[in-house]
């Protein structure tokens, strides 16, 4: 797509110059009906050209992410605008780098928003809660690492006294997603269209997604439902490994500035490398728009079964395992408790990098299996957590 100026349209796009003429329930229809006009607003808002009440309306706090989105994409299409107006000695290439420099400008600011208002949002969910000494929910979740298999018979034991059926853990976000929906968490209904897309081949899926990222004007609506997140999300993979390549990018994640010989190309050559970096900042914007769809999807299913009165049984359950591993091994209980002790702050809280975490959590779990002794009923060695807080299995927190 050629990078929206004062003299070009796109399609039905209007021009940036045309945005603002829009009234503002016009406005708010134009943005809201296209992620290719979403585009065309962002960018007239970070070249000034919007007025206020249109700046809030797209500013909206329930918009933000979409925003975010859509001048992520606008930054990687103007990118490669620039990369091939330089090549063809354009004159528009100056003007357009100006607008590339606001658009970044703008994301900038978007980005420092969306984090500010996703840090408000954790510490009002620290608040509405009373915190768990820290290093006995660690010090339990690593235990059930350390030994699953014990773990796993004691459940299977205390889900029977709950009368509940057993389930295997979540292995994964997606593991929830796919539960969630099947216990009637998400409301989305199997279509036959997605049924079509559950039986595609892997190159034929593969082909679908890519064809739905060029198409940033349209959705594959079947592609968003919950049991397709895995194939899309794996789809997306794929098209980034395969693109970056012939794309000449910097990583998975960023286009990088242009390497200088491709000026120097034939005309055929250089334009595959310009329509594959277009086509992979396409790609970027579907990994982010499928990863905050996944996000909410589990953050819904979450929150069912946080309320729901047979998941609060279930989560019973699990700590009363937990609680009767603890019983059963306090050997290796104890060599947990004990390595988590000299990284205990004042407040009862761990304070280590992501990486020593990770470094001390595989120690600290070999060495609770060499501790394991053959099961035997003892007296607990680790205090149980609060029942308001049971934890869950390994797989569900780290």
């Amino acid at each position: 797509m050629t990078p929206p100026t004062d003299e070009i349209r796109h399609g039905q796009r209007l021009r940036l110059r045309d945005v603002a003429a829009l009234d503002d329930h016009s406005f708010a229809l134009y943005i809201g009906e296209r992620f290719d006009q979403l585009v065309t607003a962002a960018i007239a808002d970070a070249d000034g050209r919007l007025r206020p009440a249109q700046h809030t309306v797209l500013r909206a706090p329930e918009r933000l992410q979409q925003l975010r989105d859509a001048l992520t994409f606008a930054e990687g299409d103007l990118q490669v605008g620039v990369e091939r107006m330089t090549y063809q000695h354009d004159a528009r290439a100056a003007r357009t780098a100006s607008l590339l420099r606001r658009v970044r400008t703008a994301l900038h600011e978007v980005n420092r928003e969306a984090a500010a208002r996703h840090a408000g949002a954790r510490r009002r969910e620290a608040g509405a809660e009373p915190p768990v000494t820290d290093v006995i929910v660690t010090a339990r979740s690593w235990l059930v690492d350390a030994l699953p298999d014990h773990f796993h018979r004691h459940l299977a034991q205390t889900l029977a006294d709950a009368g509940l059926p057993a389930r295997a853990a979540a292995v994964d976000v997606f593991d929830t997603v796919e539960e969630g929906w099947r216990d009637g968490h998400l409301a989305a209904p199997r279509t036959p269209q997605v049924d079509e897309l559950l039986a595609k081949g892997p190159v034929a899926f593969r082909g679908l997604v890519a064809d739905d990222a060029r198409a940033q004007g349209a959705r594959v609506a079947a592609l968003r439902h919950p049991l397709l997140q895995r194939r899309w999300g794996q789809a997306l993979a794929e098209l980034t490994d395969l693109t970056v390549p012939v794309a000449r990018a910097s990583s998975n994640s960023a286009l990088g500035p242009l390497p200088d010989g491709v000026y120097d190309m034939p005309e055929i050559d250089a334009y595959r490398i310009f329509n594959a970096r277009r086509f992979l900042t396409a790609v970027w914007q579907r990994q982010s728009e499928h990863k905050r769809l996944l996000h909410q999807y589990a953050s819904a299913v979450t929150e069912a079964r946080r309320t729901a009165p047979e998941e609060d049984l279930r989560r019973r359950a699990v700590g009363a395992a937990i609680d009767r591993l603890v019983n059963e091994q306090p050997a290796a209980a104890a060599r947990v408790v004990t390595g988590l002790c000299p990284h205990i702050t004042g407040d009862g809280l761990i304070e280590l990098s992501a990486r020593d975490r990770a470094d001390l959590k595989r120690r600290l779990v070999a060495e609770a299996r060499s501790a394991a002794q053959t099961p035997r009923p003892l007296d607990t060695a680790l205090p149980p957590v609060p029942p308001a807080r049971t934890v869950l299995p390994a797989t569900a927190v780290r």
